[in-house]
């Protein structure tokens, strides 16, 4: 299954985030939180759900999620003060 979402294709299939048919790196755990977001669009999902989605029955620090996010506004060039995605 891909999705596409301004100039970037998220392939679930082959778990690629391209664009232009250049491949962007991210890590396992930021690809699935980036899935997440783009399959449960446009609902908003709290801190609490992605948490437990992403590490069930793990006790994480916030600063992972927040890690995570960053990690995945740097590939896709998104800014927090200005988001296009």
């Amino acid at each position: 299954m891909r999705i596409r979402f301004g100039p970037f294709v998220l392939n679930l299939d082959t778990r690629q985030l391209t664009e232009d048919n250049r491949q962007i790196h991210l890590t396992p755990k930021a690809f699935e939180l980036l899935t997440m977001l783009v399959q449960d669009r446009p609902k908003v999902l709290s801190k609490a759900a992605l948490q437990n989605r992403l590490w069930p029955d793990t006790f994480v620090a916030e600063a992972n999620l927040s890690n995570l996010v960053a990690e995945i506004r740097e590939a896709l060039r998104d800014q927090a003060h200005a988001p296009t995605f």
